[in-house]
């Protein structure tokens, strides 16, 4: 029934919000992308959202395509049943309480769905990506934080209210570092992209190294791949606290795959062999004994995919 059925993705990010027409078999239609003022309010959001929904509606409606339903990406806590953004704000003023769903189905007419982003891209690449054919995942965002989401025989693993699956805010190292949310050693707060920047900051010092204009873990990855003796060693450790976090995952939860997406996933495969390594140095012999560890495979589609397909199978009347 739902084989040639399409719906509409969309995902709040924190400069732009990208939009796309995706079918119940996962083929992207067509994607559009709306670019978010620098002093951003819950007003201009819903305001961009619900253009971006009627232009991508107008758009494929020539192709003969009716989206059936609308998945939205975002942020932060959630209640999945409602579709109430209940915050923290995410630097988007009056971001808490939003009542989004209702919001844009009364402008669109059509069934929405809100998600956090991370539960989506989990069930993107449980549906879609590196994590087909399994039932027991982990998904790892790597990015300027650390998010994530958990699929225990075959089903997202939600918690109460909604707020499992927090997989950052693990602490790893309880004698340090207190992070922005107030938690004292979080794997968020060691192991981020973020972290990597302050770290190869602390590492270079007063060297002539730290003049370089390194703002994000990706200019620390490429000073890393022209031997660069600060970011080479802001690397390795990035690596090994990161694997940390995975042993600990695997120890308690011994999935069959654990699936790492975000910007940092991106990096080359040393990178990923040392995660690795560390992961399994560092955890139960029988729990880590059928365990995979496998970047993401959809990228930056991977929220509007997640979206899309979520927002379907809830119309459908299934869960995930």
């Amino acid at each position: 029934m739902l084989k040639n059925t399409a719906a509409i993705g969309a995902d709040i990010g924190r400069h732009s919000i990208s939009i796309a027409v995706v079918t119940y078999g996962g083929t992207i239609v067509t994607v559009n992308s709306h670019e978010l003022p620098e002093h951003q309010t819950s007003g201009q959001i819903i305001s961009i959202l619900t253009e971006a929904v009627h232009n991508i509606r107008k758009k494929v409606a020539g192709q003969g395509i009716n989206p059936v339903s609308i998945g939205i990406s975002a942020k932060g806590f959630i209640d999945n049943r409602s579709g109430v953004i209940l915050g923290p704000d995410q630097g988007i003023e009056g971001w808490n309480n939003i009542p989004l769903a209702k919001l844009i189905a009364k402008a669109s007419g059509l069934p929405v769905s809100v998600e956090n982003d991370a539960n989506l891209m989990t069930i993107a690449e449980h549906r879609f990506g590196s994590a087909r054919n399994y039932s027991n995942l982990i998904f790892v965002a790597m990015r300027t934080g650390i998010g994530g989401g958990i699929i225990i025989n075959g089903k997202l693993y939600r918690g109460s209210n909604n707020a499992g699956g927090e997989i950052g805010q693990m602490i790893i190292n309880f004698a340090n570092g207190i992070s922005d949310k107030g938690i004292r050693g979080s794997y968020e707060h060691f192991a981020s992209a973020a972290a990597l920047v302050r770290r190869y900051h602390e590492i270079a010092g007063s060297k002539a190294d730290k003049q370089v204009n390194v703002l994000t873990g990706r200019d620390v990855f490429e000073l890393s791949y022209k031997r660069n003796p600060a970011a080479l060693k802001a690397v390795k450790e990035n690596a090994f606290l990161a694997g940390i976090g995975l042993a600990n995952l695997i120890s308690v939860f011994a999935p069959e795959i654990i699936v790492l997406g975000g910007g940092m996933s991106q990096a080359r495969e040393s990178y990923i062999n040392m995660i690795r390594k560390s992961a399994f140095d560092n955890s139960l012999e029988h729990c880590r004994a059928a365990v995979k560890i496998e970047r993401a495979a959809l990228g930056i589609k991977a929220a509007l995919l997640g979206s899309a397909w979520y927002s379907m199978v809830k119309l459908a009347g299934k869960t995930i």
